[in-house]
């Protein structure tokens, strides 16, 4: 047991122990021999020296890992500036593209509203030449109609003049005929109305 203990406490650290006294004494109150006892504490120590790291395991794998992560940091570092350069680069190319595609398409947008323009400069002109036509078609059909409005004025107006001529002188006519026949009548009946005016003086 003795040598047991020494083996297992040659190479562990100081915080990793095994106590095979109790452990052996546990096992024989279990009903196990000394012999069965001493080989079963044996084995638990080499199997608890094989798996559990030494000091000097231990600053063997502190230095190789320290020397991963730098060598990590450095692959890292190196990944990265790589990265940044081909980031930087994709980045001027796609503002390089993007400025010329921006360029292109502003030309086309300014061409596109000359065009515009140009167009709504025709159809103005056209629509107003075409207005302006419509106006002097207007007004010349409106004189026309004015003029001709007038000619059936003045010809009605003359019809009527003509026609109260002719009613004045028919009424002329009748009227003088009237005077004449009156005339005559009087002159007809005149002597004997006088006579009948003197007879009836007579009889009173």
């Amino acid at each position: 047991m003795t040598a047991a203990n020494e083996a297992l406490s040659t190479d562990t650290p100081a915080t990793v122990t095994f106590d095979t006294l109790s452990a052996a004494q546990e096992l024989r109150k279990t009903g196990f021999e000394d012999r069965q006892a001493e080989a079963v504490v044996t084995t638990i120590s080499k199997a608890m020296s094989e798996t559990v790291a030494t000091k000097a395991d231990l600053e063997l794998q502190s230095a190789v890992t320290k020397a991963d992560i730098e060598t990590l940091g450095a692959e890292l570092k190196a990944e990265t500036g790589a990265l940044r350069t081909e980031l930087k680069t994709e980045t001027e190319a796609l503002r390089t593209e993007l400025k010329a595609e921006t360029g292109a398409l502003r030309a086309e947008l300014k061409a596109e509203t000359g065009a515009l323009r140009a167009e709504l400069k025709a159809a103005t002109g056209a629509l107003r030449a075409e207005f302006k036509a419509a106006i002097g078609a207007l007004r010349t059909e409106f004189k026309a109609d004015t003029e001709a409005l007038r000619t059936e004025l003045k010809l009605f107006q003359q019809s009527v003049d003509s026609r109260f001529d002719a009613l004045e002188n028919r009424l002329i006519l009748k009227l003088g005929g009237l005077m004449v026949t009156m005339t005559f009548l009087l002159l007809a009946i005149g002597p004997f109305y006088f006579r009948w005016v003197l007879s009836l003086m007579g009889s009173s």
